[in-house]
């Protein structure tokens, strides 16, 4: 499917068209990077329903080169992300946008964000049907509600793969067997392989991922702490994951590890990203983006949890561990109680050991 036309093109590649008799469908959901892996099978759903139909995805700029050769795609629309202290810049973004829209011609628009920054843009989509999830409102998802034509029932408690899947059903699909069909590219596939070769990473001996970061500090373990883990593990070979914001923390670790190890951080683009994760045989990893990737592509994920709760975010698959001490606190989510985040402290190298070696058999 990889190599029929259109799909998986970014938006200078093919240009819209009027109706040719197949459905025309959009998805909106712009960001997050684990938002938009938690969205992917609903694209697979309907590709599998309607296997004749338009289907286009619009996204943020900076998260489309993940969307970049999916299968079940057509088309990516990519939006900069918004920016109120330029407004001249936005309004032209904004125009250009709709345009991009308007000229697609779509029939349905599916709004799985849920926000002010999505709802406007059902309107300019030009669906006369538009989708959205009844949830508990926030950041003004009331406005998104308004723009919709229907909600489906929603279930702010569950994992958000399956919430976003009730949308699916709802328009007719089968979706008793999500899956995410990420795609790498053999030349990042490559870019991986040479990499971690230079590196002198390779051999029998296991090559386990760590990602330290994570978009709010009290949703990152103690750097010392993953350090202490490769102690534990003496025969691994090690890869430290990272944004170029989280150099320095992934040079500290990789200088604490004695064996084998290779930093990433700051030096891959998204689609590298995938390749180095897709390369590894384990990974652990704060709950973050390259957390939903690994899931995404099988890779066992060893998941550190303290403010979020893992019911709704935790790495979607049954071959994967989610090590989490709740509080009384718990779970505060980015609003934090405490300025020591027990809830991460309460974790030990020791079972995140444990939980390495079990996945790795």
């Amino acid at each position: 499917m990889d190599n029929e036309p259109g799909r998986g093109k970014m938006p200078e590649q093919q240009e819209g068209s009027q109706k040719d008799g197949r459905p025309r469908i959009l998805i909106i959901k712009r960001s997050s990077l684990g938002d938009i892996v938690h969205t992917l099978p609903v694209a697979n759903a309907l590709r599998d329903r309607y296997p004749e139909a338009y289907l286009a995805w619009l996204v943020e700029t900076r998260f489309a080169n993940i969307l970049a050769g999916h299968p079940a795609l057509d088309d990516v629309i990519a939006i900069e992300r918004y920016d109120l202290t330029q407004p001249v810049r936005l309004i032209r973004e904004s125009l250009r946008v709709r345009r991009e829209l308007l000229a697609r011609d779509f029939e349905w628009a599916i709004d799985l964000q849920g926000l002010l920054k999505s709802g406007h843009l059902l309107g300019w989509s030009g669906a006369e049907r538009r989708i959205g999830l009844d949830e508990p409102r926030r950041e003004f998802n009331y406005f998104s509600h308004h723009m919709c034509t229907e909600l489906v029932p929603g279930d702010i408690t569950a994992h958000a793969v399956t919430r976003y899947l009730h949308v699916a059903e709802h328009l007719g699909c089968d979706v008793s067997n999500p899956r995410f069909d990420l795609h790498v590219s053999a030349e990042d596939e490559e870019w991986a392989r040479e990499t971690f070769a230079e590196a002198g990473l390779g051999g029998s001996a296991p090559i386990v991922g760590i990602n330290p970061g994570a978009s709010n500090v009290h949703k990152q373990w103690p750097p010392e702490r993953f350090v202490a883990v490769t102690k534990l593990l003496p025969d691994m070979q090690w890869v430290v994951l990272g944004g170029p914001a989280e150099v320095e923390l992934a040079q500290s670790i990789a200088d604490g590890i004695d064996g084998p190890v290779l930093v990433t951080a700051g030096r891959t683009n998204l689609q590298q990203l995938m390749a180095v994760i897709s390369s590894l045989d384990a990974l652990v990893t704060a709950d973050t983006g390259p957390m939903h990737i690994a899931a995404a592509l099988g890779v066992p994920t060893v998941a550190l949890f303290g403010p979020t709760d893992p019911r709704r975010t935790r790495p979607f698959g049954d071959i994967h561990t989610v090590i989490v001490h709740e509080q009384d606190c718990s779970f505060c989510k980015n609003k934090p109680t405490c300025r020591d985040y027990h809830c991460m402290t309460a974790i030990t190298p020791a079972e995140v050991a444990a939980a390495v070696r079990a996945a790795l058999r």
